[in-house]
């Protein structure tokens, strides 16, 4: 061990923190080899000198709330499904979060107040979407995109990559390649805060 780590210092992973006989090491945020403590995460050191423990603690867990049903989420589409989609969730309630590990679903009877025949009619991998929490489901949130001010509010082309511009209600179109796709488009689409857009 070179240098000796304190409460409180920022530790990367892989970094030692200290050796088992002065610590006990935290299953979560450590591993111990030869009898050094390092970390198996980044984030802040916590030292408890009362239960002679060391762990980290990463942002997330001290800085981000738990999900609630009516949350507004701002998240990536990482996949399309038959009947859903699947959002890894970067923002809540205009609150970026970092790292997260939120991850929400939107079926498609909750896509739009319309009938959708296909969940491709109201999302693409990559569109970036404005949504509502709808219920908590052990390590999944149901989400909703029914209402005007909720869908997408970034997309690319599925053919060029090109950023997407609003031609008419639920029609994007491509500049670049003329490409038109369909999307469940928020009333704001194109003039959302690019520091909200994940």
């Amino acid at each position: 061990m070179k240098e000796k780590v304190n409460d409180g210092d920022y530790a990367y992973i892989g970094q030692p923190l200290g050796v088992v006989e002065e610590y006990l090491p935290d299953k979560n945020s450590t591993h111990t080899s030869e009898g050094i403590i390092y970390a198996s995460k980044s984030g802040t050191v916590r030292i408890d000198l009362k239960r002679k423990k060391i762990s980290i603690e990463d942002y997330n867990e001290k800085h981000v709330p738990a999900l609630i049903k009516g949350d507004i989420v701002i998240g990536a589409v990482g996949f399309v499904r038959k009947y859903s989609v699947g959002v890894n969730i970067g923002v809540v309630n205009n609150r970026v979060l970092y790292n997260s590990n939120f991850f929400g679903n939107i079926h498609v009877s909750h896509v739009s107040k319309s009938y959708i025949e296909k969940v491709e009619d109201g999302f693409q991998k990559t569109d970036i979407i404005r949504a509502k929490v709808v219920k908590m489901r052990l390590n999944e949130i149901d989400l909703t995109t029914e209402d005007r001010d909720l869908g997408v509010i970034a997309a690319d082309c599925s053919i060029c990559g090109t950023s997407l511009e609003k031609i008419k209600q639920n029609l994007l179109k491509c500049p670049r390649c003329e490409n038109i796709e369909k999307r469940k488009i928020a009333s704001d689409y194109d003039s959302v805060d690019s520091r909200l857009i994940v």
